[in-house]
């Protein structure tokens, strides 16, 4: 069994890391453009899509928040998680390889990977 604080802490980093990336990747959409690049190859015309994926970003990091506060009773969020930040590295990676994102995106969906590996061992070490 994982302890409680191991627990919270984990998904209090969760959900820092969720709502860092989408402050960071939104601030540098909104205010210098060409630094978007250090991210993507190609910056896109509309932001739509970008603005709409970096507000799921961060309700999935509110959901961390909540299952921090009670991990047992928020398990679902949990699996959720996993399914999110797993598909964020299936996006991704073909996307570095074939050059649609830089390294430091393909790093970045690597620590999903890691969260995504962390928050399983959380539900198998912690049973309901």
């Amino acid at each position: 069994m994982r302890s409680e604080t191991y627990c919270r802490r984990l998904f209090v980093v969760g959900a820092l890391w969720n709502w860092g990336v989408a402050l960071l990747l939104t601030s540098l959409a909104a205010l210098e453009l060409q630094a978007l690049s250090w991210f993507l190859n190609d910056i896109p015309e509309s932001f739509l899509w970008f603005y709409a994926c970096m507000g799921i970003v961060v309700v999935f990091g509110v959901g961390y928040y909540w299952v921090a506060q009670d991990v047992r009773r928020n398990r679902d969020i949990i699996k959720m998680g996993i399914l999110g930040k797993t598909l964020v590295f299936v996006l991704i990676i073909p996307a570095w390889l074939s050059g649609e994102v830089t390294a430091l995106t393909a790093a970045a969906a690597t620590v999903d990977l890691v969260f995504t590996i962390l928050f399983i061992d959380v539900l198998m070490k912690n049973p309901a």
